[in-house]
């Protein structure tokens, strides 16, 4: 199967910077990364690469889908990493974190981002979660092996995966994309397997949580923090579907000031004419905004944050 690879390049590069790739989650496709992250990141400085992972996005025939696994999503990851062939930076959304945690069993990467991840323990409670409150859909989903049912309407769509803030039209835009996904994924992969912790802990890693999330909850993807030993941001108000909600630019804004801390691009300059050198630190253009953290854990709250405007700083050591 060919490998559908989308590359943005920036017009002005960050120098030394890695490369972000992104991966799509369950009933996905690339396009849910194109419409608000490639562009911000891109405008930022970041080379962004994303794909469809098999039979997702822009195959229109999913017939097949159930032959799929993990490991196969996992294979088509590394095809992609080769064809790139750079230093990157992975960043999962749901069930690509899921992969990104796979991949990481036994690889490295530059850094590794999740957000709103399928946590590496079997998820028997988000079953039950759903069993609940749609049980009739859980009852198809089985007896037909088909994971379309759990959105195959506009209704059921928004409430697993979009903000309520969402306009209506861009809920009919987002719907028509969705797609099935892999039964043997849920059952195998998600209900019966267990993740490993990541084979290097020196790889720096942020997990991103929203409170809306009515797939993930914020418990698990707290559980994946511990376990996986990263960095946490958590976001008030904010749906599954982060990268489409109305509010994306705070997990985006969120991602963008971990990685300048990860790979800082700013020169410093010593002044070595004086005891006491002046660093002088430059801020990127690109980078405008720093979001202020007020919570504890290093948790971003985006009820509870402060966007302040950068120029160019200077201190005294």
């Amino acid at each position: 199967m060919g490998i559908n690879l989308i590359k943005a390049k920036p017009k002005i590069p960050k120098k030394n910077q890695p490369t972000l790739v992104f991966v799509h989650g369950a009933w996905h496709g690339a396009w849910c990364w194109q419409e608000h992250f490639i562009p911000f990141f891109t405008k930022n400085g970041y080379e962004c690469y994303t794909f469809d992972l098999p039979n997702h996005g822009a195959n229109k025939d999913q017939k097949g889908i159930n032959q799929y696994r993990i490991t196969d999503y996992l294979n088509h990851l590394e095809l992609v990493l080769a064809q790139i062939n750079k230093p990157v930076v992975l960043i999962g959304h749901s069930m690509g974190g899921y992969i990104i945690q796979k991949y990481l069993e036994k690889a490295d990467c530059a850094a590794a981002i999740l957000m709103m991840s399928v946590p590496g323990k079997p998820i028997w409670r988000l079953f039950f979660r759903i069993l609940l409150n749609q049980p009739l859909t859980m009852l198809k989903t089985v007896a037909t092996f088909d994971l379309f049912h759990l959105v195959n309407s506009k209704k059921k769509a928004a409430k697993l995966l979009f903000s309520e803030k969402l306009s209506t039209v861009k809920k009919e835009i987002y719907f028509k994309k969705l797609g099935t996904e892999s039964f043997q994924v849920m059952v195998f992969d998600f209900l019966l397997s267990k993740i490993k912790k990541r084979k290097n802990l020196a790889v720096p890693m942020l997990v991103q949580s929203a409170e809306k999330d009515n797939i993930v909850s914020v418990r698990e993807t707290k559980q994946t923090r511990r376990f996986q030993q990263t960095d946490y941001q958590f976001f008030k108000n904010l749906s599954h579907d982060a990268m489409l909600d109305p509010k994306w630019i705070l997990p985006a804004r969120g991602i963008l000031n971990w990685l300048g801390k990860q790979f800082p691009s700013q020169e410093a300059i010593e002044d070595l004419s004086t005891k006491n050198p002046i660093l002088k630190i430059q801020f990127p253009d690109a980078v405008q905004d720093l979001i202020i953290n007020l919570g504890e854990n290093n948790e971003i709250d985006a009820n509870k944050t402060k966007i302040l405007g950068l120029g160019q700083s200077k201190r005294d050591n």
